[in-house]
Formats: C-alpha cells, structure tokens, sequence
C-alpha cells in the first residue's frame, strides 16, 4: 500500500476512473490513483446510505397516505373525494412556508445537527397520524407535516453539493432520488405487510402503517446523530491527503472552499438571479405529474379493476422500473458529462405515455404506459444536479435551492387536486394536465440550456476559454459566484 504522506510527482493529464468508466474528479492534482480512489469509496460509504435512507424514510412518509386511504382509512374517518384531495395538498403548504428559510438557517447551524433533529420530529409527527378521527385532525397533522419535512430535501441536496464536485454528482442524486421509485415498490410493500396488524390491540391497520412507518423514521434520525459529518474539512475519517484530494477536487472544480462563512450579500444574490425562479417554474411544472402519480397511483389503478391490497400491490412494478432508469440515467449523465438531453429524453417519454393513458381503453395497455410514465422521475433527478452544478457559493446555493424547491412544492399542493374522483376510473383530464405541465417543463428547460451555453460562448469569447472549461483552482469566485468571469456552466 502507498504512502499517504508522499505524493507522486504531478501529472495534470492524469484521469482516474471507478469501477463503472466514470471519472473521477482529480483536476490534475498530484495524489496517487489509490488515495484518490479510496477518498472517493470514503466519501460514497459515508455520505450515500444516509442520505438515500433519510430521503427514502420522508418520500414513505408523505406518500404513505396514497396507501392507508385504499386500506381504510377514508371509510373509518368519512372522507370526502374534496377532504381527501385537500389532505394531500396541505402538506406542501407547510413546506412551501418553511423550506426557504429553514436552508438559510441550514448554512447557520450546520447539517450534523440540523438534519437529524428534523428527521426525529417528522418521524414523530408521522405517527401521530394514527390518532386522527376526522378531516380536521388529518388536515392539521398533514400541515404540521409538511412543516416538519419542508427543510430535509434541499438541505440534503446542499450538504451532497458540498461534497461532490460537480463531474461527480448526477450520479449521485441520480442514486437519491432513485429512493423515489423505489418508495413506491417498497412503500406498497411495507404499506401491505404492516396491514397485517389489523385489529392488534384494537388498532386498524392503516393506523399501524403511520404508527410504524414514523417510529422507523424517527429511530433513522437518531441513529444519524451519530454518523452525519458536516463537510469535508471536518470529516476525521478522511485522512490528510484523502482529505485534500476531496477538498481541492472541489475547488478546482468551481472554487469551492471548505467552511465558507455565513455572508449575507451572497444569500441575497440568490434572490435577485432571474435563473433561480426559473429553475422554480421547471421544477413546479416537473413536480406536479411526480407527486399527483405518487400520491394517487394507488387510487388510479383501482381504476384498472384491481381493489384493496391488489391494488398496493400492483402500484408496485412500474415504480421498480423507475428505479432503474433513475440509476442508468445518472450514470450516463455523467459518463457523457449531458444534462440537458437526459432532461430532454425524460419529458419527451413521459408525454408519450400520458398520450396512451388518455387514449387507450385497453387495461393492460394502460397499466403498461404506467411504467413508462416512470421516466417523470428522470427530469427532477437531472435539476437537482443541474442547479447544483451552476450556482457557485455555498451561501448562494443554499439559499437558491431553498427558494426553488419552495416554488416546486406549489407543485406538490397542486397535485392533490390532478387524479379527482369525478374524473375515474381514465382520468383523462388529470393525464391532460400533466401533459401540459411537460409541455412547459421542456421549453423552460430548453431556455435555460440555452441561456448557459450563450453566457459559456460569452465569457470564451470575452476573457478566454480556460483550458479544461471547468478548472477552478486558485480562482477565488467571491461574491460573484456562478457570474464571475472565470465560472463555466455545466450543460
């Protein structure tokens, strides 16, 4: 085994790859292939599995209502079609309040603590679902929810942002979101098998399933107390020189530096870029079919003849198919260094099968456009990395994400509202708007490449092209972030 302590003598073509041919971020520093290696299988086993056990504990806990109201739970509290609806959407009124301002308090505080706590207190809340006896109750549990959910996913994403540089990160939020898709596989799963306790001590089944499902939530944040790192800088599993392969990686990749201060004026900056309400209006337009799908393929495919626990069930496949085009994607995206075209391919094959669904009166082709309908999840995996790549400032970042999953999640209120009961069992009308919603999607993203690329062929043109279009070292990006001269964006 090498030596950590010396380094081999520098070799600013060398490119080192991982065991799936995608390359690893080095940007010409001088650290052996193996330390560069290792840093990186560090950073995965320490970063990855608590970040997609977390983000897949709060995808089953805001979707686990889609399964408890076909086990029981509208018939046991009196749900109207218009109560239920409305249960769904007030959740994202919760988070739409909380989740700008909690990343800012995100950057003060820092996500070794911030993140757990949150996690401990929806799990909590979860659970008491299991108490509610009326629409009033489940409503305001549902609010509180969402409060309490509103700060985990874009603080999450800004704490990966910070560890990743960015030829590293489409397939790591590929790997996050994948948990998505795997919720509905596993979230019907568990939703069924925890059915089972139906009656025990009294207690129907439905309420088990947020009895449950919250406890492990909660016991998932504290056991995050003990193994969360905040950044690089401070990670005392990462060696002196493993350390400096993540840190420099990341500066020279967009000037990243470890433990950047709080500094209001580049928070400020976030909400004066035209950009991040953009990026806001795609990520609504994209949100929209994701969560009205997640939340009501339960109820939709009742609609394809199929009731009860058939029903959990058979919601099922098409997710475990979105799994793996999540995970592919990402992979590629990287590979190809494109995320654009993988956006592209994402609405594009979504907007065919919602054609189908609204067309098609044959159940087994409309049950097989569900999983073509999986590509949805495509695009929003691709924002994440694509915002993440293009706003340069930890302070500007956290800010920005914050602000743009705010505008996504008026997305996430709305779609209670796309999958009516007046429109069962072809929805056709909830399809049309989803369709709609992409219509919007792939032109705004359309936009925004284009925007990149001009500014890219602007600053080549007007201060040089640098010599690997993404090399940061030594820069010093300051209060300009993403619009310093130097700053080249991904596309």
């Amino acid at each position: 085994m090498s030596s950590e302590k010396d380094f081999v003598k520098p070799d600013p073509d060398a490119k080192f790859f991982d065991s799936a041919g995608v390359e690893l971020a080095t940007h010409g520093l001088e650290h052996n292939e193996e330390i560069v290696k290792r840093a990186w299988r560090k950073v995965d086993f320490h970063i990855m599995p608590i970040a997609v056990l977390l983000y897949l504990a709060s995808y089953i806990d805001r979707a686990n209502i889609g399964n408890a109201k076909v086990l029981g739970m509208s018939k046991d509290l009196g749900l109207t079609p218009s109560q239920y609806n409305w249960s769904l959407s007030i959740f994202f009124i919760g988070y739409l309040l909380y989740e700008t301002p909690s990343n800012i308090i995100l950057k003060k505080v820092h996500p070794r603590w911030y993140i757990p706590i949150l996690t401990v207190i929806w799990g909590i809340i979860c659970s008491l679902v299991s108490l509610v006896h009326d629409s009033s109750q489940l409503l305001t549990i549902r609010f509180f929810l969402g409060v309490a959910e509103a700060g985990f996913l874009p603080g999450i994403i800004y704490w990966m942002g910070c560890w990743y540089p960015r030829p590293m990160q489409g397939r790591r939020f590929a790997v996050l979101y994948s948990a998505v898709s795997l919720t509905g596989a596993f979230g019907g799963l568990l939703a069924t098998a925890i059915h089972s306790l139906n009656g025990k001590r009294g207690i129907a089944g439905w309420r088990w399933i947020f009895i449950v499902e919250g406890c492990i939530t909660a016991g998932l944040g504290v056991l995050s107390f003990f193994f969360m790192c905040n950044y690089p800088d401070t990670a005392k599993w990462l060696t002196p020189a493993e350390r400096a392969v993540i840190l420099k990686a990341n500066e020279a990749d967009r000037a990243l530096k470890a433990g950047e201060a709080f500094n209001g004026k580049q928070i400020w900056s976030a909400f004066t870029d035209y950009r991040t309400y953009l990026w806001g209006l795609i990520y609504l337009s994209t949100y929209i079919p994701v969560y009205s799908v997640i939340l009501s393929l339960p109820t939709v495919v009742t609609g394809l003849g199929y009731k009860g626990t058939t029903a959990t069930l058979m919601a099922c496949p098409p997710y475990g198919f979105g799994f793996i085009v999540v995970l592919f994607a990402g992979w590629t995206s990287d590979r190809f260094k494109d995320r654009f075209t993988h956006y592209v391919i994402g609405c594009l094959v979504t907007m065919v099968a919602l054609i189908v669904l609204m067309a098609a009166t044959n159940l087994v082709v409309r049950y097989v456009m569900f999983f073509l309908a999986m590509f949805m999840f495509l695009p929003i995996s691709i924002i994440w990395s694509w915002v993440a790549n293009n706003t340069a400032g930890t302070n500007k970042r956290a800010a920005a994400t914050g602000v743009i999953f705010s505008m996504g999640n008026i997305g996430g209120a709305i779609s209670g509202q796309i999958y009516r009961a007046e429109w069962a069992p072809r929805y056709v009308q909830g399809h049309a708007i989803n369709f709609g919603c992409y219509v919007f999607a792939l032109a705004a993203g359309t936009l925004s490449w284009w925007g990149y690329r001009r500014d890219n062929q602007r600053r080549d043109r007007e201060f040089g092209q640098r010599k690997d279009g993404n090399n940061m070292l030594g820069d010093e990006l300051g209060d300009l972030g993403d619009r310093h001269p130097n700053f080249r964006y991904y596309t």
